[in-house]
């Protein structure tokens, strides 16, 4: 102590010190009170080096001012932080010629704490991982935010893809037939459900003059948009040619069909078609098969078995060879038969087994229902296709198409005639019977 400095009470401010410390010993290196002149007035643990010192003037305490450094001690790096402090000392002044007197004063002081780094990181861990992890957070939603702005346009691009694909299924919906569109002259029935949004089969039902039904089913490779496009410039073609009136316009209309898909498509584009038309007055049906799937035409003899022809005769695919040939075929059906068309995707729909439905499963249900509609065994078919996939989807597009062939129904004159023909021969039989 400098002469006629007051003198602050040691014995007071040591054992706070040393509690001070002792609390946190694994934080705190060490803490030591100096005077204003640098003395040391109390200490705890082992200090090194000196933070304040009153060569560095303008500093703690006179401007009331913090000072912080981080050092190495012996323990590991240390933050050394001083800051002010005023104390309460007792003063003994001592005047020549005067009594003895005492009296309380403040005292001007510096107090230096040293703080290990590692103790502070430790006291402060959860509120670090908390940080970390609302840190994590926030760079994770900016990213996602970013993420969305760069993929936001492509977002849109799809939903308009999206649109324009619904759109592309109720077009082509459109131009299919309905369900039954000659109720009052065949007993017809057809389905179509593409594998994807808009699939490459197509079916249709006309009559172009009365007495003659057409009936058309292709089955475009591939699946999608190009198919189902190809799909509609065949089902253009088959409705604006001329092709029922003669078997030289069906094979002339044929062959040109083949060289405009040549020309417009590439070689990895074909359709397999089958169309032919019914001529109700003399029972014929007359077809052209390119390359499809042969249509089964099944009728019932006098047994009662089950007789099945494979209509596949006709020419090769559509769309690979310009110069393809094709020769319409004929064959008689009689009332009552039954003609079948379906495409690739109905034999050969495979579970998850990879078995297919295969033809002999087809004709089961046909035989099965004989007697129903052709509605009726169109539903029946397709449901048993569904029972039969199970869970799994399909992985080409299923169309089926069920004709009931009868001839034209003739006139009142003949029928009148034909009646007293039967009237007559059941007298006759009558007659003869025992």
């Amino acid at each position: 102590m400098r002469r006629g400095e007051p003198e602050p009470c040691l014995a007071r401010i040591a054992p706070i010190v040393n509690e001070l410390r002792r609390e946190r010993p694994q934080r705190v290196a060490w803490i030591r009170v100096l005077a204003s002149s640098g003395t040391v007035l109390a200490e705890s643990g082992k200090p090194s080096g000196a933070l304040y010192s009153p060569e560095r003037p303008g500093l703690v305490p006179q401007n009331r001012l913090t000072l912080s450094e981080v050092r190495e001690a012996e323990g590991g790096k240390v933050l050394v932080t001083a800051y002010p402090l005023v104390l309460s000392v007792f003063a003994s002044p001592r005047a020549e010629g005067s009594g003895r007197a005492t009296g309380l004063l403040l005292a001007p002081a510096t107090s230096e704490i040293a703080i290990y780094l590692e103790g502070v990181s430790v006291s402060f861990r959860r509120l670090r991982q908390n940080m970390i992890i609302g840190c994590s957070a926030a760079i994770a939603l900016l990213a996602s935010v970013l993420v969305i702005g760069l993929r936001f346009p492509r977002y849109l691009r799809g939903k308009q893809y999206e649109e324009e694909l619904e759109l592309a299924r109720r077009v082509q919906a459109d131009l299919l037939p309905s369900r039954n569109p000659l109720s009052g002259n065949l007993d017809f029935a057809a389905e179509c459900l593409p594998a994807w949004q808009v699939g490459g089969d197509l079916y249709d039902v006309f009559e172009p003059e009365r007495g003659r039904i057409a009936l058309v089913l292709g089955d475009v490779s591939g699946k999608g948009l190009p198919a189902a496009l190809l799909m509609a410039l065949i089902h253009g073609a088959e409705r604006t040619n001329d092709w029922t009136s003669s078997s030289s316009n069906h094979e002339e209309s044929t062959a040109r069909l083949n060289r405009l898909l040549c020309e417009k498509t590439g070689h990895e584009r074909f359709a397999s078609l089958f169309w032919c038309y019914y001529e109700q007055e003399n029972a014929a049906l007359r077809y052209i098969n390119a390359g499809h799937l042969p249509p089964l035409l099944i009728c019932r003899n006098d047994q009662g078995a089950f007789d099945v022809r494979r209509l596949g005769e006709g020419g090769m695919v559509l769309g690979v060879q310009p110069g393809a040939q094709y020769r319409q075929c004929e064959t008689v059906a009689q009332a009552g038969d039954l003609l079948v068309i379906f495409s690739d995707g109905i034999s050969e729909a495979a579970n998850a087994e990879e078995e297919e439905f295969g033809e002999e499963r087809l004709l089961e249900v046909i035989e099965d229902n004989w007697q129903k509609s052709s509605g009726e065994i169109c539903d029946s078919i397709l449901a048993r296709i569904r029972s039969f996939l199970g869970r799994q989807w399909p992985q080409d597009d299923q169309t089926l198409m069920i004709a009931r062939l009868q001839p034209i129904r003739p006139d009142l004159s003949s029928l009148c005639s034909q009646t007293e023909s039967v009237t007559s021969l059941e007298k006759l039989d009558f007659a003869v019977k025992p």
